[in-house]
């Protein structure tokens, strides 16, 4: 009876949904159409959908396509949609910073801040439709992060792309509260695992990072 408990616990710590970057990386440069760009058109379509494997593809998909843009400039223009986007707007104003929004959603739909000022945006334009559906996207990127792995082992990290959705990924923890301290491993596939302690409790966080992220954006 213990060894049938022990294979049961074990089989569930290694087999519960962690996301497999490895497959992900191969498909999606081998294929990038199949794999990354005709998900990412369901995603603007119809994401309510997808299932979490498409998910899955095009959230750390992202990291083995080009950009197609200049990361500085994007940057810079979704700062001002978002000082704009927080305030108490006229709808002309609202307006005007929608456009500089959705030339923004063009280049990457997939930029959760992006998607909560589209949101926000179209909710004081009185087009609650579109605002609740860039919601929705939001949504399943968050639920995409939460169902990468367990968070409570570091070979069932939840899984990241960027620096800023670590917080996301925290947030779903017990441990994100005051006393909470972190240790960073570099991991030999170039990614970092931070691991976050709070009394006895630990959560494991893993970022990859895209594959141009040290390149100038000239």
């Amino acid at each position: 009876m213990k060894k049938l408990l022990f294979f049961l616990l074990l089989s569930y710590s290694f087999c519960f949904s962690q996301v497999n970057i490895e497959n992900i990386k191969a498909d999606v440069t081998n294929d990038p159409k199949k794999f990354y760009y005709d998900n990412l058109e369901i995603f603007k379509t119809d994401p309510k959908s997808m299932n979490q494997e498409q998910l899955n593809y095009i959230y750390y998909g992202n990291n083995y396509v080009d950009y197609g843009f200049k990361r500085s400039e994007f940057n810079d223009i979704l700062d001002e949609v978002t000082k704009f986007s927080n305030r108490n707007i006229s709808f002309k104003k609202a307006a005007e910073v929608l456009e500089k929004a959705k030339d923004l959603y063009q280049k990457n739909p997939l930029n959760k801040e992006l998607l909560l000022d589209l949101q926000k945006l179209y909710y004081i334009i009185k087009d609650e439709n579109k605002g609740d559906f860039h919601f929705s996207q939001y949504q399943l990127l968050l639920e995409t992060i939460k169902n990468s792995g367990t968070g409570k082992l570091d070979i069932s990290p939840l899984v990241v792309t960027n620096f800023s959705d670590q917080m996301a990924a925290l947030e779903t923890s017990k441990v994100f509260a005051r006393g909470i301290t972190f240790t960073t491993k570099v991991l030999p596939d170039g990614s970092w695992l931070n691991i976050y302690k709070n009394g006895q409790d630990l959560f494991f966080v893993k970022t990859t990072h895209h594959k141009d992220l040290y390149k100038d954006d000239k």
